[in-house]
């Protein structure tokens, strides 16, 4: 028994690479379907061994978030006032020109 995922994907991949089965027939016997299997092999071609492993879906970055400049001028009024955030977010406008949106200075004090 394979003890890694790639181990497990390198199983049902090579086989097919060195051309003793059809990948057509491999997906019918395979636990995981044909397009995850075409998959494979294009990265195991493509990479060798290493292309097998799994990679992260999590995004690198996120250029939407708040700037740390706010978030912290968000705390430092909550800390000094304790008002809610649809005050913070009024006062933040009025006061220093930053618009926000209420529910964002909602999950920014509920983070911290």
């Amino acid at each position: 028994m394979p003890k890694t995922i790639r181990e497990e994907r390198l199983r049902w991949i090579l086989p097919i690479c060195h051309k003793e089965i059809k990948l057509v027939d491999v997906a019918k016997i395979c636990p995981h379907s044909q397009r995850s299997l075409e998959r494979w092999l294009a990265a195991y071609r493509q990479y060798g061994e290493q292309g097998l492993e799994p990679r992260s879906t999590r995004p690198k970055s996120n250029p939407r978030e708040t700037h740390i400049r706010i978030k912290e001028e968000i705390i430092a009024y909550r800390k000094k006032n304790k008002e809610c955030a649809k005050v913070l977010a009024w006062k933040l406008e009025r006061e220093k020109g930053i618009q926000i949106n209420a529910r964002t200075v909602g999950k920014i004090l509920k983070a911290e």
